[in-house]
């Protein structure tokens, strides 16, 4: 999706390293339905907490990042910029909605 958005380098890791973290936090949910020990969910279930802390401090250091380069940007690249930042943070509340169930 974002492929084809327009990021400085230092945005482009932030944006990756969101990605791996969401990718890992799919998997972790999908190995948490077939963990039985409760001991070994509990662990789990820390480590995607974690990954989701994680997640959101990446989220507001590609806020900061963005902010700092709005006025380089025009105003289309900004717009999507802040929509896929948007669509980020949907996604990590989606994630934290699963660990609350």
């Amino acid at each position: 999706m974002a492929s084809n958005l327009q990021m400085s380098p230092q945005l482009e890791q932030i944006h990756g390293e969101i990605r791996d973290n969401f990718r890992a936090l799919a998997n972790g949910f999908q190995k948490l339905d077939k963990i039985k020990d409760s001991n070994r969910q509990s662990k789990q279930l820390e480590e995607l907490t974690g990954k989701m802390r994680d997640c959101k401090r990446l989220i507001k250091e590609f806020d900061r990042e963005l902010k700092d380069e709005e006025g380089k940007n025009p105003p289309e690249v900004n717009k999507q910029l802040n929509d896929e930042k948007q669509s980020m943070i949907k996604e990590l509340n989606s994630y934290v909605a699963l660990r609350k169930t």
